[in-house]
């Protein structure tokens, strides 16, 4: 799993190994998902950290690999793959015109954008399962599976 010291939160997801297919959806939950703790940390401290830029990171590279090379971009952007692997680093300018350009870069922040609403929608429709988990976190330091579940059925 790697190190995990200076991680101010951890996710550990469900082995996808054995998946061949990752659909839309399944990216827009996982982009929701990462926008949670920035999210999370608005509404109860009415503040943000640094402790969600890693996972801001990890949903900016999401959202651009959606648009930029699964070709998911809505009609300005068009359903293209717009880099070019072949060569290591893509570059993204290459070809493409300065309106081409801002409207990846809209897509993108759209993404980003319906990401962090929805992932605020679902904290404050749950509020007081995230302030319960909130104190067990604070108790405990890690709350397992078994945990999660007793708290997020109550």
């Amino acid at each position: 799993m790697g190190d995990l010291s200076g991680a101010l939160g951890f996710v550990r997801y469900q082995d996808r190994s054995n998946r061949y297919v990752v659909t839309r959806g399944e990216l827009l939950d996982d982009l929701a998902i990462l926008m949670g703790g920035r999210e999370a940390e608005r509404l109860l401290l009415k503040d943000v950290s640094i402790g969600a830029g890693g996972d801001l990171y990890r949903a900016t590279s999401i959202a651009r690999a959606m648009i930029e090379e699964f070709g998911f971009g809505d009609d300005a952007v068009g359903m293209a793959q717009i880099v070019d692997w072949s060569r290591g680093e893509p570059d993204r300018r290459e070809g493409l015109a300065p309106s081409q350009l801002e409207a990846v870069d809209q897509a993108i922040r759209e993404l980003l954008n319906e990401a962090k609403d929805r992932a605020a929608t679902i904290l404050k429709e749950n509020r007081k399962v995230l302030e319960l988990l909130r104190d067990e976190l604070v108790a405990r330091k890690v709350i397992d599976s078994k945990t999660l579940t007793s708290i997020t059925q109550q």
